[in-house]
């Protein structure tokens, strides 16, 4: 794919071809998601059990995201590493670019754990109604541990293709751009991915799960076992993790599919094993290249301040923005 190509998608004209395959792909698996959601809500209803169970989940769900100390903990060790370490002393440690993200921090788990927690209920029931209990059923003979494992490690391929495919596939850019806004990375900049994206990022990582065998609530907890991960590839941190870049994701490496620079798009799409992108060639070469980050659509709707009133703003500023480019699109 040449520059100018690779550009344009960037400001949000839709990639001219290539993405025909990946498109009827997207389609087909959000259909897909959409029948089993259905057929669970009614399935949850019919037994008048969406009321208390939901409830339940989303409880759990939200005090578990918003309330975790050992992850408070996480967040602030990496924010004195970046301080110490940083990629780019350009970008400061507190900045408006912190501030929005913290924004996301604490509004997202609102809206995001408590549909996403709603939603693995429902989706748990659909499934089940859909495919009855005919799993292949690991856990006898390889244990809990091993099985989840492999549905971790199951879950970061799907994860690989389902970020390739919000890369080729113009309307699931719209939301995944949200989240490539920031242009002063942080160890909160994972936190600004839009509902819609985060909705689909946990179908990949609890039906593989479910699929092999653990229970509801074990495949669930996969769906956030990556937040650590992804708050620690994300950091403002000089660090290629040496040797071990060949299986984990990086910081720098992922800096890089953040980069604003033509040469780097398309490019290090691993969420935590850093072998797919080897595997598949999309890894890029350099390992001690640290760009800046961002967008280049101008349309976005970028934070200007760190002020709250301002941060509240822009937030909701930010999540109807692929609403509204889809709509002119359509």
């Amino acid at each position: 794919m040449n520059q100018q190509t690779a550009a344009a998608r960037y400001v949000g004209v839709p990639r001219p071809s290539g993405a025909r395959g990946a498109r009827l792909v997207a389609l087909s698996g959000l259909t897909a998601m959409v029948m089993v959601t259905g057929i669970g809500a009614v399935e949850w209803a019919r037994h008048a059990r969406l009321s208390t169970g939901v409830l339940t989940g989303v409880w759990d769900g939200w005090r578990a995201a918003v309330w975790e100390p050992w992850f408070g903990i996480f967040i602030i060790g990496l924010w004195a590493l970046q301080w110490r370490f940083p990629a780019r002393r350009q970008e400061r440690p507190v900045n408006r670019g912190l501030a929005q993200d913290l924004g996301w921090f604490l509004l997202s788990p609102v809206l995001a754990v408590t549909i996403i927690s709603a939603y693995l209920v429902v989706l748990g029931s659909g499934v089940t109604t859909v495919l009855g209990h005919h799993t292949l059923d690991l856990v006898p003979s390889l244990g809990v541990w091993r099985v989840a494992v492999l549905a971790f490690v199951i879950s970061d391929f799907v994860a690989w293709c389902s970020h390739w495919m919000h890369h080729h596939v113009p309307s699931l850019w719209f939301f995944h751009a949200v989240h490539h806004s920031q242009r002063q990375m942080n160890v909160l900049s994972d936190n600004r991915q839009h509902v819609v994206e985060t909705v689909v990022a946990a179908t990949i990582a609890y039906l593989p799960a479910w699929f092999l065998g653990l229970n509801t609530a074990l495949a669930g907890t996969l769906a956030i076992a990556t937040i650590y991960v992804s708050a620690f590839i994300h950091t403002n941190l000089r660090t290629n993790l040496g040797p071990l870049r060949y299986i984990l994701v990086s910081p720098q490496a992922h800096r890089v599919h953040h980069s604003i620079e033509p040469q780097h798009y398309d490019t290090n799409f691993g969420t935590v094993f850093s072998w797919w992108d080897y595997l598949f060639g999309t890894r890029y070469a350099g390992d001690h290249e640290y760009p800046a980050t961002g967008i280049t659509d101008t349309s976005f709707p970028l934070e200007t301040s760190a002020g709250p009133r301002q941060v509240l703003t822009t937030w909701g500023a930010q999540t109807l923005h692929p609403f509204r480019v889809l709509a002119r699109q359509w």
